[in-house]
């Protein structure tokens, strides 16, 4: 199912082609609709993970209703968006959340693919609500990813998520979701963040993820109020020193070891290239001049890092979006933020958009693995690269 999604996601990205390399362009010179959301359903959640604040901000009064939802999507401000996903909080704590992507999907003509992020922690709730979505996209022919985050194995999982028998519940979820994999072609996998207390645990997670036959992401701790809540967590959180550099190597490791083409090397290499030059940003990103982000009241930002510049409940998307001060505040967010962002969001999006920054990485990565294939296995042990003894690539 893996290989169909990869080739239809492929041909599709080469069919709008065009259209990308038209918006690049255009954008360079004035604002353009948004083709990238991510839409914050609600900050309500089932985990209360040491890395992560939102779950203190979670008020289920102040999320949007399903009709404000649908009338603030009913907006044309919406008519270019290509990629969707669905975060928190965790999405399967509302009720209407089958309800909610029904809604987007039928609002945004040009969607090509969904996304949900979800903690499987609920398996009661989730399996149902996914199973639809699933069932839902396929009928559309709409591209849909989605992934179950898994931070350690075993009890580190339930530790970092302070949830009693986490694991277990998050692996029911996970198990129906690769039954479902057997009748739906969708993109399925695990999400890992690694930061101070299960950095430990990285190989052991990528280990487990493959065997059970799981594709995985790992993610770099970040710290953000405006998406995460959690800027305060960055001294307890935050590797530093000798874990800094542990972190700099695993992510390495996936570059040199992992299929060149798999596309999460692009944010590997990112990660690596940030910690080794203190943290100035390479990597190009679609929310610089495509995207948009969508809190659960209806407050409109730019990015992890942008300031709520509007609320959709009060005013169209649209009016907020390309008025001259929404449009000040994004420059001041390249000009001061961007620099040294280490946000992944959506940046194989960024490098389809994109294919100069792209071409340069798998230069840099091609380097990187004829450097480790002429590296003595014993050595290359020893400097961290503690792969060699793991099953093949997925």
């Amino acid at each position: 199912m893996s290989q169909v999604y990869a080739t239809k996601y492929l041909a599709r990205a080469a069919a709008s082609a065009p259209r990308d390399l038209a918006n690049a362009a255009l954008a360079k010179f004035t604002a353009i609709h948004p083709t990238v959301l991510i839409y914050h359903c609600t900050f309500v959640c089932d985990a209360r993970c040491e890395m992560c604040s939102n779950w203190k901000r979670g008020d289920r009064k102040s999320d949007m209703s399903l009709e404000e939802i649908e009338r603030a999507f009913s907006s044309p401000f919406w008519r270019n968006i290509e990629n969707a996903n669905v975060s928190g909080g965790e999405p399967t704590t509302r009720n209407d959340l089958v309800d909610i992507c029904r809604v987007m999907l039928d609002k945004f003509p040009r969607l090509r693919k969904f996304g949900l992020n979800t903690t499987g922690l609920t398996p009661h709730r989730a399996i149902p609500m996914l199973t639809d979505i699933v069932k839902m996209c396929a009928e559309r022919d709409i591209i849909f990813s989605f992934r179950v985050s898994i931070d350690g194995v075993g009890e580190m999982h339930n530790d970092v998520r302070q949830v009693p028998h986490g694991f277990d519940k998050a692996n029911e979820t996970i198990r129906a979701m690769q039954t479902l994999q057997k009748d739906y072609p969708f993109n399925f996998g695990i999400s890992t963040t690694i930061f101070s207390q299960n950095l430990d645990d990285a190989d052991n997670i990528l280990r487990w993820a493959r065997g059970e036959n799981l594709d995985i992401v790992f993610n770099m701790v970040r710290f953000t109020d405006p998406m995460l809540g959690n800027s305060d967590l960055a001294d307890s959180c935050k590797p530093v020193g000798e874990e800094e550099e542990q972190m700099r190597q695993f992510f390495l490791d996936r570059v040199r070891i992992d299929p060149l083409l798999d596309g999460q090397n692009y944010i590997y290499m990112h990660y690596a290239d940030m910690i080794a030059n203190g943290y100035h940003r390479l990597a190009p990103c679609p929310f610089q001049t495509q995207g948009i982000m969508l809190n659960p009241d209806g407050g409109m930002f730019f990015c992890e890092n942008s300031e709520v510049v509007g609320n959709v409940l009060d005013t169209d998307p649209g009016e907020i979006y390309f008025s001259p001060e929404s449009q000040a505040h994004r420059d001041y967010i390249k000009n001061d933020q961007c620099p040294t962002c280490l946000s992944p969001c959506q940046m194989n999006v960024a490098a389809i958009k994109q294919v100069v920054p792209y071409a340069k990485f798998l230069a840099r990565a091609s380097r990187e693995k004829r450097k480790h294939r002429h590296v003595p296995t014993a050595a290359r042990t020893a400097n961290g690269a503690r792969e060699t003894s793991l099953p093949p690539g997925r």
